[in-house]
C-alpha cells in the first residue's frame, strides 16, 4: 500500500474513532471512572499501609497507574468485535512463548505495555502527582506521631521507600530473573496465575525505573538552571534583547514560543507515539516478530560450562521475548507514513487538551470560589477530565491500530512466492 493511498485512508480512520465512540461511549465512561477510583484508592491505601511497611507500601503504589492502564486495556478490548482486522488477528494463533511453552498472551508482554504506558503516564505528569501525595501524606503522618511519654522516633526515608539509582538497577535485575523462574516453573504446573504474577513483578520495577528517571530528569533540569554559564547566557540574552528596542518584545514573544515549543516534545511526539505503540501491543502482541537469520557460535561462549550457557541463553531469550511486542509495535508505526503519524499526533494532541478545557468551562460555569472550596473539588474535576481524556484516546487508538494491522494481515496472507527449481530437476525436465 503506497504512501497516498494511506493518506486517503486518514478520513475513515477518524470516522471509524466517531462510530466506535457513539457506541461505546456509555460503558466507556463507566471504565475510565472505575480505573481512576482505583488509583485514587491505592493511593490512599499506600500510605495508610506505609506505617508499617514501607516496601508493601511502594507494592500497593504501583497499582496507581495500573487503575489508568487497566482501564484502558478494558475499553481497547471492547473493541475488538468492532474492528475486523483486529478481530482477524485475535481469532488467530499467537506464537510460542519460550519459556512457558504455551501460546504467548498479553500478560506474558506486559513489559512492553508497561513502558510506553508509563512515558504518557510521566508526561502526563501523574506519576509525579502520585509521588507527590504519597510522599506528602506519609511524611505528614509521620512526623504527627502521638507518643504518651511523648518519645517518637522519626525515620522517613524507611516509611517513603527511597532507593538509589544502585539499589534501582539491582531491582531490576532480580526482577528479569524473578521473571524467568516464574515462566519455568508455569512451563511445569502449567498454573496461568504465575504469569499474572511475574507481570506484577515487571509492574514494580518498571515503576521503581520511572521514578528514578523521573527523578534524574528534574535535577539535571535544576543542576543545568544553576550553573554559572547558563546564568551568563541567560544575562547575554536580556543585554542583546535590552539593546533591540522597539524590536524587543516581539523577538522575546518568539524566542519564548520557540523553546516553548521545545519543551512539549513529550506532549506533541512522545505521548502520541507511546499511545499507539501501547494500542499497538495490546491489540497487536499475537503478530510474530519477523525472522532474523541464525547468529553463528561464539567459541568463547562454547567455553562457559553447559548448565550455565542453557541458563544464561534462556535467561536472555526471555528478557528479548518480553520485549519482542513493544518493537513490533514500533515498527509497525514506522512504517505508516510521515502524514498519517503526524495527523494522529494532532488528534491526541487535542484530546491531551480535554482536561483543561473541562477545568475552563468549569470555572466559566461556577464562576470565583474560595481556595478552600476549591481545593476540595480540584480531585473531581480534574478526574473528569482524565475520563474523557481515556474515553476519547481509546477510540481513537481502536481505529488507528485496526488501520495499521491492514497492511501486516495483508503480508502475512500473500502466499510465500514458489522456490526456484533445482539443477538437477531442470536438467530432467530438459532430458525429458
Amino acid at each position: 500500500m503506497n504512501t497516498e493511498m494511506r493518506v486517503r485512508d486518514i478520513p475513515a480512520v477518524l470516522l471509524s474513532a466517531a462510530r466506535i465512540l457513539r457506541t461505546y461511549w456509555a460503558p466507556f465512561v463507566v471504565i475510565a471512572c472505575l480505573g481512576l477510583a482505583v488509583r485514587s484508592a491505592a493511593m490512599w491505601l499506600a500510605v495508610i499501609v506505609s506505617d508499617f511497611n514501607g516496601f508493601l507500601a511502594q507494592l500497593i503504589l504501583v497499582i496507581a497507574p495500573l487503575g489508568f492502564l487497566g482501564a484502558m486495556i478494558a475499553m481497547l478490548y471492547m473493541t475488538r468485535g468492532a474492528l475486523p482486522n483486529v478481530e482477524a488477528l485475535s481469532e488467530s494463533e499467537g506464537p510460542q512463548a519460550v519459556t512457558e511453552q504455551r501460546e504467548r498472551r498479553l500478560v506474558d508482554v506486559a513489559v512492553s505495555v508497561l513502558v510506553p504506558f508509563l512515558a504518557v503516564y510521566v508526561s502526563y505528569g501523574l506519576l509525579k502527582e502520585d509521588l507527590f501525595r504519597f510522599t506528602n501524606e506519609a511524611a505528614y503522618a509521620e512526623f504527627n506521631q502521638f507518643s504518651l511519654n511523648g518519645d517518637v522516633e522519626y525515620d522517613f526515608a524507611s516509611r517513603l521507600a527511597i532507593y538509589d539509582w544502585q539499589i534501582v538497577l539491582a531491582i531490576v535485575g532480580i526482577a528479569w530473573v524473578l521473571r524467568f523462574a516464574l515462566g519455568k516453573i508455569e512451563s511445569v504446573t502449567k498454573f496461568l496465575g504465575l504469569a499474572f504474577l511475574g507481570a506484577l513483578v515487571e509492574v514494580y520495577y518498571t515503576s521503581q525505573v520511572a521514578q528514578q528517571v523521573t527523578e534524574i530528569r528534574d535535577a539535571g533540569q535544576s543542576w543545568v538552571e544553576n550553573r554559572r554559564a547558563a546564568r551568563l547566557v541567560l544575562d547575554q540574552y536580556d543585554s542583546v534583547v535590552s539593546s533591540l528596542g522597539p524590536l524587543a518584545n516581539p523577538v522575546d514573544t518568539a524566542t519564548a514560543w520557540l523553546f516553548g515549543l521545545l519543551g512539549a516534545v513529550d506532549a506533541v511526539v512522545i505521548v502520541p507515539l507511546a499511545w499507539l505503540t501501547v494500542g499497538a501491543v495490546v491489540l497487536g502482541h499475537k503478530l510474530s516478530p519477523p525472522e532474523t537469520p541464525a547468529a553463528q557460535p561464539n567459541p568463547r561462549w562454547e567455553r562457559v560450562p553447559a548448565p550455565v550457557r542453557r541458563w544464561g541463553g534462556g535467561l536472555v531469550a526471555d528478557v528479548r521475548e518480553r520485549w519482542s511486542a513493544f518493537w513490533n509495535g514500533l515498527r509497525m508505526m514506522a512504517t505508516a507514513g510521515l502524514l498519517p503519524m503526524l495527523t494522529f499526533s494532532l488528534a491526541f494532541l487535542l484530546v491531551l487538551r480535554i482536561p483543561w478545557l473541562v477545568s475552563q468551562l468549569l470555572r466559566w460555569a461556577i464562576g470565583p470560589l474560595e481556595t478552600k472550596t476549591w481545593l476540595a473539588i480540584a480531585p473531581m474535576e480534574k478526574s473528569v477530565g482524565l475520563a474523557l481524556t481515556m474515553v476519547l484516546a481509546a477510540a481513537l487508538l481502536a481505529a488507528a491500530i485496526d488501520w495499521l494491522l491492514g497492511p501486516r494481515l495483508a503480508e502475512a496472507a500473500e502466499p510465500e512466492p514458489n522456490p526456484a527449481p533445482a539443477a538437477d530437476q531442470v536438467s530432467a525436465a530438459a532430458v525429458a
